[in-house]
């Protein structure tokens, strides 16, 4: 009989700890992701639920006493909070302020501290952006090719940003523990059901596609020039050819483009390619990254590096060292 494999604890419980007490319980579980920050002062008190698995963590805190917290390296997260009591405060390219009713998503990038202000309390989440990212890119089934900008203020009386604050006390319920602990699934659907609110529900730059209701049958001669476009990455296909091959002009098939994939022919293109330079990397002695950018069209790599960017919300380089 086989031993059942022990299962790493995404969830601490904090009955108002004293603020060192707090961080030492904090690193014992997730590992010490602050150790370059000043300490609290030890008369902070802190209390809540804080849970965190594969890039995304869930919390709802609050914090007795008034305090300040550096952020010295900034972080590929984008941090959503629905305050409760209080004001939390992000200094970033501005100051951002966020109270019972006006809930914030900061990219952690550009924050260089947060303050914490008459007994802050907040529901949150930090999501990576990479996870963001990949998992709109399934939602839509295409890459994403810009960065996601979420809405930076919102006002928290929409029923949307209550469901969110409900999700997040589900997730964080003593109910849910045995749920989260009864298979090796459950935190990775829980964490899907988190990303997939935010992008649902907080207004962002990609909202409306993701409302917009399934796309029309393409005609005959846009699923010709889409299949050669997908059968074919590598090669640089003019619009003429395209339209030669599917036996239309070339402003015909710019038009089928526009109109049932939502882009032009180029942007295809580039997606498809950016798409499968995405797999190529993926996998182990695909070659370097230079090399993947060659073979499939992008003969510049610095313009790759800035595609892939915007596209995955990380570079070629960073997503090949984190397979």
């Amino acid at each position: 009989m086989f031993p059942s494999p022990v299962r790493q604890q995404i969830i601490l419980r904090s009955d108002n700890l004293r603020s060192d007490d707090f961080g030492a319980l904090f690193s014992r579980l997730f590992g010490n992701r602050y150790a370059d920050n000043p300490p609290l002062p030890s008369n902070i008190i802190i209390g809540g639920v804080y849970g965190r698995h594969d890039g995304v963590s869930f919390r709802r805190m609050h914090y007795h006493g008034d305090f300040t917290v550096a952020f010295p390296d900034p972080q590929d997260e984008i941090t959503f909070v629905i305050p409760t009591a209080g004001k939390i405060v992000f200094n970033h390219a501005t100051e951002s302020i966020g109270m019972s009713h006006v809930g914030l998503a900061i990219d952690k990038a550009d924050i260089r501290s947060m303050r914490f202000l008459d007994d802050h309390a907040h529901h949150g989440m930090s999501i990576n952006r990479l996870q963001l990212t990949e998992r709109l890119s399934a939602l839509l089934d295409k890459p994403i090719l810009q960065k996601i900008v979420f809405e930076p203020s919102v006002d928290l009386n929409s029923a949307a940003f209550q469901g969110i604050k409900a999700l997040i006390d589900l997730a964080t319920g003593t109910e849910f523990d045995l749920l989260i602990n009864s298979g090796t699934l459950m935190p990775s659907r829980l964490r899907e059901m988190l990303v997939d609110a935010v992008l649902e529900a907080w207004p962002h730059n990609f909202s409306e596609a993701l409302q917009r209701p399934a796309p029309m049958v393409a005609p005959k001669h846009v699923k010709l020039a889409v299949e050669f476009i997908q059968a074919h990455p590598e090669q640089l296909v003019s619009g003429v050819d395209l339209a030669r091959l599917s036996h239309v002009s070339q402003r015909a098939l710019q038009e089928g483009f526009r109109r049932f994939v939502g882009m032009s022919i180029v942007a295809y293109q580039r997606q498809v390619r950016l798409e499968r330079a995405y797999e190529d990397l993926k996998r182990r002695g695909s070659g370097s990254v230079t090399e993947v950018a060659l073979r499939f069209g992008f003969s510049n790599v610095g313009r790759f590096c800035r595609y892939f960017q915007g596209a995955y919300g990380v570079s070629p380089a960073e997503f090949r060292a984190r397979g």
